[in-house]
């Protein structure tokens, strides 16, 4: 072989080993106050697979009282904590989530694919069939401990930050909203979750990353509509379809255990030929699609800058029920431990920031009481 070529040779097989190069066996975790070291890579890389089992959260209330102490040991000296919360935050109202100790994946949930959404008038069916029988409860879900606990953390002036306000940080086709801007913008929690549970516990500063279930957009006219009023009229439109799955499904040995994740539900049927969706309202021609980001799509530009100026001006990012294994919450947490900015994580199970390595402090317990407890604590 000539130099050249053999140097050649010699990079490539360089590339190619640190492309698959072993991760270190462990990360540097702060665990309850105190350095330990924890195993890694328990999260599955796949968007829909599970990974390892987590433990009940229940199976962990001995641990509550320590975690609160070390929360508040965490807060000390902050005055701009800004929250990232997941799926794990909604659990305790009866909401499932996706990776979690009884989570949708671990029960072979696949979720609605955004591209299967828009090029598959099957797909559509199947997801509104899908919904008839999960939405009810989904919709009818309260908030827990958790949310009230944040939402009086935020009144306490505990969580929320405070930045300088810009018209990028807008919806382009809302472009009032950032004229009554007051130059500056507050948010106390960003979070992925799609169930409105924050708002209606009473927290006022929120950013929905993943949108709203509770609302449509027409793929055609683009104009919304109320998806209380969309359900009754599916009900209505398919009621001997539903009378039939439901009586199905009471009949079934796993009653109960057919709600997933974001208001899906398991139904064995496989045939959703039969169900009726109806078109948009206002176009008469369009169909809608809950105006919420679905797997394989992409969170809208001016809500990502938006939360990475809210990231920027925290002294310390508290992610609370949340994996963080999917990206578009990860890259927040990502930034802000470049940035230097401590990181808290209240999660039952391990998470994509201790496999990746990242220093932040973890407090492994459940969400609701400790939250509860943190928030007694300062009341005291």
């Amino acid at each position: 072989l000539s130099l050249p070529r053999l140097l050649y040779l010699v990079a490539c097989f360089g590339r190619i080993s640190a492309a698959f190069q072993l991760r270190p066996d462990k990360s540097m975790v702060q665990l309850a106050g105190r350095t330990t070291l924890r195993a890694s890579s328990r999260i599955s890389p796949s968007t829909h697979a599970a990974g390892e089992r987590p433990p009940d959260p229940l199976a962990l209330v001995g641990s509550v009282e320590q975690a609160v102490e070390t929360l508040a040991s965490w807060f000390d000296g902050k005055s701009s904590v800004l929250c990232i919360t997941g799926a794990g935050i909604s659990t305790e109202s009866g909401v499932p989530d996706y990776r979690g100790s009884s989570g949708s994946y671990h029960r072979g949930h696949k979720p609605m694919v955004h591209d299967q959404y828009m090029t598959h008038e099957s797909q559509r069916r199947r997801y509104w069939g899908r919904a008839m029988v999960g939405w009810r409860d989904f919709a009818a879900a309260s908030p827990n401990a958790g949310h009230r606990a944040l939402a009086e953390l935020e009144r306490m002036g505990r969580i929320g930050v405070s930045f300088g306000d810009k018209e990028g940080y807008y919806d382009p086709s809302n472009a009032m909203d950032y004229a009554t801007s007051s130059g500056y913008r507050e948010e106390a929690i960003i979070t992925q979750n799609v169930d409105g549970l924050h708002q209606r516990s009473g927290s006022r500063r929120v950013t929905n990353l993943h949108g709203r279930n509770d609302r449509l957009r027409c793929m055609s006219c683009g104009s919304f509509e109320c998806r209380h009023s969309f359900q009754d009229n599916l009900d209505v439109l398919n009621k001997e379809w539903v009378d039939n799955i439901l009586k199905e499904s009471s009949n079934a040995a796993n009653d109960g255990e057919n709600l997933r994740a974001d208001g899906d539900a398991y139904v064995a049927k496989e045939d959703f030929s039969d169900v009726i969706v109806p078109d948009c309202r206002s176009c008469n021609s369009g169909f809608v699609k809950p105006d919420v980001v679905f797997f394989g799509d992409s969170v809208p530009r001016h809500r990502v800058e938006r939360c990475y100026a809210a990231v920027d001006a925290a002294d310390g990012l508290l992610c609370i029920g949340s994996s963080l294994a999917v990206h578009s919450a990860y890259r927040f947490v990502n930034a802000a431990a470049k940035k230097g900015t401590p990181i808290g994580i209240l999660n039952v199970g391990e998470t994509r920031a201790e496999i990746s390595g990242l220093d932040v402090t973890k407090f492994e317990a459940p969400i609701g009481p400790t939250l509860q407890g943190f928030v007694d604590r300062l009341q005291r």
